[in-house]
């Protein structure tokens, strides 16, 4: 789908102070994707300072039985394009048996160019061995078929501190995971360290999303009730 005009030079910031759905900003709207618990916009963001997207273990069961491994619980805004900064703050990314995501999508003509931060317990799918806390997929799609099922660019790796150890986020404490898109070149930050550098990128424009994901190769969700991941903020803002 075409994406339309895209932010080009002011920054925007959003904190979810104000209950329901964010007025459309500087040529940004909003649109949300609940396929893992029933949600409606004053579910999502109540007005408390923080979005909430949930998921509900009994639709993961199902959606688990019927072997559907991809839906999503996710917000999104745009059309961004390229040279911006692209960082949420969260906690409770980190849910077994999901990915937590913050990525770039556009599609147009069967086509596709996305920029990936996936974040999971444990990469059952990932090449290394070490004992880790939290894993990272970080990825960046370039003009391929929107079928694809491998990225142009990507990385598995454990997640890394200033100090270049694994650690976990499975803490109780917000994070920053950043997505930095320059037109030649794409840079993942967590809490401003960072993890990994592609030196192509996609030209763009394309929505900013973040939430959850019921994706297989994330571990099994062995809990039961609902588990939300929770976003205290994001911010778009202009490279310089």
């Amino acid at each position: 789908m075409a994406c339309g005009r895209a932010l080009a030079s002011s920054e925007f910031f959003e904190d979810f102070e104000e209950p329901g759905k964010p007025p459309a900003r500087g040529g940004l709207s909003w649109e949300y994707r609940a396929e893992l618990s029933e949600a409606q916009w004053k579910t999502l963001i109540p007005g408390d300072g923080f979005a909430y997207l949930e998921a509900d273990r009994s639709v993961l069961a199902a959606a688990l039985k019927n072997g559907e491994h991809w839906p999503f619980q996710v917000l999104s805004i745009g059309p961004v394009s390229p040279n911006h900064r692209i960082s949420i703050r969260a906690k409770d990314a980190v849910i077994p048996g999901l990915a937590g995501l913050l990525f770039t999508y556009r599609e147009e003509a069967g086509r596709i160019e996305e920029i990936d931060i996936e974040i999971v317990t444990d990469d059952s799918a990932a090449p290394h061995a070490e004992k880790r806390g939290t894993d990272l997929r970080l990825n960046a799609w370039l003009d391929l078929p929107a079928d694809a099922l491998r990225p142009s660019h990507g990385f598995h790796c454990p997640l890394r501190d200033a100090r270049g150890r694994s650690v976990s986020h499975q803490d109780g404490l917000f994070h920053i995971y950043t997505i930095e898109w320059k037109s030649a070149e794409v840079r993942f930050y967590v809490d401003g360290v960072l993890q990994a550098t592609i030196d192509e990128a996609p030209s763009g424009p394309a929505r900013v999303i973040f939430g959850l994901r019921l994706i297989p190769w994330a571990g099994i969700p062995g809990w039961s009730g609902s588990r939300a991941m929770t976003v205290d903020w994001v911010d778009i803002e202009p490279l310089k």
